[in-house]
């Protein structure tokens, strides 16, 4: 998923085609998260409109469709330094380290 966000960020031409395809990556991350319910939480908490809001699907399309400052806004909200996605990896890290 954030591959393919950084992908439609470094090129414009290639946006709706590479956030078509961070989507289709929601459903079997959302059925990978149902095995650890504190780390389906915290992508929950991140990530509620783009994965288990009842629109999540219709905000993937309208992200992709949005003028290009403003997608760039909410791409970096996903896939900068302190995006959820990074705080995202951190807390499956933590969650998967030895006790």
């Amino acid at each position: 998923m954030e591959e393919k966000i950084r992908e439609a960020i470094e090129n414009e031409s290639s946006r709706h085609a590479a956030i078509a395809e961070a989507a289709g990556a929601v459903a079997p991350l959302r059925d990978r998260l149902r095995e650890n319910e504190e780390v389906q939480a915290s992508f929950t908490l991140l990530l509620d409109a783009q994965m288990y809001d009842a629109h999540a699907a219709q905000w993937w399309v309208d992200f992709a469709r949005i003028d290009r400052p403003e997608f760039e806004k909410v791409a970096a909200v996903l896939v900068g330094p302190q995006g959820a996605l990074e705080a995202l990896r951190k807390v499956v890290s933590a969650a998967n380290a030895p006790s």
